[in-house]
């Protein structure tokens, strides 16, 4: 069965597109610059255009950047310190509260992830593994501030393109402002649509308007400052503090954002034969399973237990904030029964159980991404070895971790009923070390979701028979 409650990896950026689209059409982002302290604004000359054009295309090149936030929130300017890996692409930042706290903050396209303050690591550009909970960008905001933020960090998204904007068009939509200097460099100011493609066509003439930002650029092309109307009386302003040395080793997202950035290849032909023989090899096998599902803003289910192929079996004690479960899955249903305990009782309790077939009218409103996580786990057992030519063709090695003498693959590759996705979009991710899984991934709303698998024989589970007559 193919979930229906996960997005693919990296389709989270169109989320860039919705927001800023929603906002042009609320006119938060309508520059308008009256010329205030501004010199006499006029057209781009040629050579400003293409310097401008180039703008995007040297950030999708350039090594991460330290950067300054200024955030106009409820009659005062807030300075927000952060990073930014356009590679990934990716935000991290150190927020301030209203205590004289910090928040530690991470965001990809679509997603917010914040944990409690290390002054220490945020200073080494080093993202700590653990404490993270995500929110949905916008939807999620709970203040004025993230909701500024996250509107800033979505505009800080869009400043990044593998190839050259237009000259041409820019020479028509853009208009120089005024000359200044920024750390020491001259710069020249613009005002200029926010360069996204949306990929719709507009419906009138207001909704075709682009919405308007202000670039600062220096003489090489390299923006110094980027400023937008995130919907306060003055703009919110990020200034790129590109002499500021920044080690990138420490810069990977969370796992729960999908971990560090991928670059889709094709496969060899020993990791094509590796991926067709995974599922086969776990037909007569069985595994323990330690689960980690983001469910909503805020909140993460974690799981434990085991998954037995052999009798195509997942039992697992699961947390929430509802409280504590055991869950019975099969490939016709799944049973749950609530408990107090946080152990995993060897044997099933016999009676107790709600139980959700797979054929019922209603078992949607029972299935979320926790449930499709367990299944998709079932479904990595198969009686015979998936075409090994499909795979050469179609699985995707996305990045290698690990150890040179011990490395580990993170790859995606289609299982019956999947969607077809580009490469480096599919809604999973498997790694494999030595030839086996590890871990399965799966994107969520709220994020990446995990189980990681250690084989480990385990004794058939003794599903009580008024469990197994109705999931199989």
């Amino acid at each position: 069965m193919s979930s229906t409650t996960s997005i693919s990896f990296k389709s989270a950026l169109l989320w860039v597109v919705a927001i800023i689209t929603a906002v042009a059409i609320a006119g938060w982002f309508a520059v308008s610059c009256s010329p205030g302290n501004s010199q006499a604004e006029r057209p781009v000359s040629e050579d400003e255009a293409a310097l401008l054009a180039s703008m995007r295309q040297k950030n999708h090149d350039a090594d991460p950047v330290a950067l300054r936030m200024s955030l106009p929130v409820d009659g005062e300017t807030l300075v927000v310190d952060g990073y930014m890996d356009w590679r990934v692409p990716m935000v991290y930042a150190r927020v301030p509260a209203d205590d004289g706290s910090y928040t530690l903050v991470q965001a990809v396209p679509g997603l917010m992830a914040s944990r409690a303050d290390d002054e220490a690591a945020f200073a080494a550009a080093t993202v700590p593994e653990d404490g993270w909970t995500t929110r949905a960008m916008l939807s999620g905001a709970g203040s004025p501030l993230e909701t500024t933020l996250d509107i800033l960090v979505s505009s800080l998204f869009t400043l990044t393109a593998a190839d050259a904007d237009d000259p041409a068009e820019l020479a028509e939509d853009a208009t120089w402002r005024e000359e200044g200097i920024i750390d020491g460099e001259p710069v020249d100011s613009f005002r200029a649509p926010i360069m996204v493609e949306t990929g719709e066509p507009a419906a009138d003439e207001t909704a075709a308007a682009a919405p308007e930002a202000l670039y600062s650029i220096d003489g090489e092309g390299v923006l110094r400052r980027f400023q937008v109307n995130t919907g306060a009386e003055s703009l919110s302003a990020v200034d790129f503090l590109r002499d500021v040395a920044v080690d990138p080793a420490g810069l990977d997202p969370v796992d729960l954002l999908g971990g560090p950035a991928i670059a889709p290849a094709a496969v060899d032909e020993d990791l094509a034969e590796a991926i067709s023989e995974v599922r086969y090899e776990n037909w007569e096998r069985s595994s323990e399973v330690e689960m980690s599902v983001p469910v909503a803003d805020g909140q993460v289910a974690t799981g434990f237990g085991s998954v037995d192929w052999r009798t195509m079996t997942a039992y697992l004690h699961l947390e929430d904030a509802d409280g504590q479960r055991l869950m019975l899955a099969r490939p016709g249903g799944f049973a749950t029964l609530a408990v107090e305990d946080a152990e995993l009782p060897e044997t099933p309790p016999t009676e107790g159980w709600e139980v959700h077939k797979l054929s019922d009218e209603d078992v949607a409103d029972s299935f979320g991404p926790v449930e499709s996580l367990v299944y998709r786990l079932l479904e990595m057992a198969a009686e015979e070895p998936d075409d090994e030519e499909r795979m050469a063709a179609d699985a995707r090695l996305l990045r290698t971790d690990g150890t040179e003498d011990e490395p580990e693959y993170v790859v995606e590759f289609p299982v019956n009923g999947d969607a077809q996705a580009e490469a480096g979009r599919s809604a999973y991710r498997y790694h494999l070390a030595d030839d086996r899984l590890t871990e399965v991934e799966m994107m969520t709303y709220y994020g990446v979701a995990s189980a990681e698998v250690a084989y480990e024989d385990y004794p058939m589970v003794a599903v009580p028979w008024e469990v197994a007559d109705q999931i199989g």
